[in-house]
């Protein structure tokens, strides 16, 4: 048995906003409780290390040294000063790398730092899609052997009623409410396309503050469509929801990770976005669903991270 220490800072994220990485920490750490009963787990929250005060430099560095474990999941990214054990830290994308001038130079220069400790550091490095691996080895060949992909799961809270049908006139937008994420241009797609008296009664629902993950369960069961325009992204948890729940998705190209986009209405402008809006041609199935189900799922995830310890 082995001991595994475990960032678990985005279980309390700031404004009680679930996205992106406490999504992902949640259901992580769900299943490593799941699917792992051999090894031991010491997840550190804010909760149960205090103070919160330099807590990752300072106060989990303190920890670590005082109980050594074999292992630090580093989960976010962030390292300690000091970890008795081999580190395996999860990068969740390279977007303040490749667009800089969508985040404040405080933040890139932050992120920056991360990113090479993390480098410099890591014993192995956990990355979401085949694409951020290929961002990687462009960037630093020579850690090529220590980049693994390991796709997320579907979230545990939205396991599938595949109520396929019946959707209500409404376009959903799931997400923080960043530059990145190019907003903007799915407000301009939801302007053309209720230009055509058609659609006049449809409806955009913007959501980049926090709702219950039931209620927003029951949001992408209804939908239209799920619109996403990012400008980068490393995976996009949110259409993996969407898919699961039958709900369709379009998205700008670069919005899609390879590994998803045999289940979505990739685009690559504007026009073709709206036009996708009035016509959506690829639809979750039962049987593309329970594909969802056998390529995305947390007990893979945790067997071949086990595997890396």
């Amino acid at each position: 048995m082995k001991k595994i220490s475990v960032d678990g800072g985005a279980l309390n994220p700031k404004n009680n906003q679930r996205f992106g990485t406490a999504v992902f920490s949640e259901n992580l750490v769900k299943a490593l409780q799941l699917y792992d009963k051999k090894n031991q787990y010491f997840v550190y929250t804010f909760g149960n290390l205090k103070p919160k005060l330099f807590w990752m430099k300072g106060r989990v560095s303190l920890e670590e040294f005082k109980i050594k474990k074999d292992v630090f999941l580093a989960l976010n990214q962030a390292l300690p000063i000091y970890s008795s054990g081999k580190i395996i830290s999860f990068c969740h994308g390279l977007s303040y790398h490749f667009y800089p001038q969508y985040y404040s130079t405080k933040d890139v220069a932050r992120l920056n730092k991360q990113l090479r400790e993390m480098i410099t550091r890591s014993d192995k490095i956990i990355v979401s899609s085949e694409k951020v691996k290929k961002e990687f080895i462009s960037m630093y060949r020579y850690i090529e052997g220590k980049i693994f992909v390991l796709p997320f799961g579907i979230p545990f809270d939205t396991s599938t009623t595949l109520s396929i049908k019946n959707k209500n006139k409404y376009f959903l937008f799931v997400g923080m409410d960043h530059q990145i994420k190019n907003i903007d241009f799915i407000k301009q797609a939801f302007s053309e396309f209720k230009k055509d008296k058609k659609y006049k009664d449809y409806k955009l629902y913007i959501l980049t503050e926090n709702v219950s993950r039931l209620k927003l369960k029951k949001l992408y069961q209804k939908a239209t469509a799920l619109l996403t325009a990012s400008h980068y992204e490393s995976f996009n948890l949110p259409v993996l929801e969407a898919l699961s729940q039958g709900c369709p998705v379009i998205g700008l190209e670069s919005a899609i990770i390879p590994e998803l986009k045999s289940f979505v209405n990739v685009v690559n402008n504007i026009d073709e976005f709206v036009e996708n809006m009035k016509k959506i041609s690829i639809k979750p199935s039962v049987s593309s669903i329970n594909r969802l189900y056998k390529l995305f799922n947390w007990k893979n995830y945790v067997n071949n991270l086990v595997r890396l310890y």
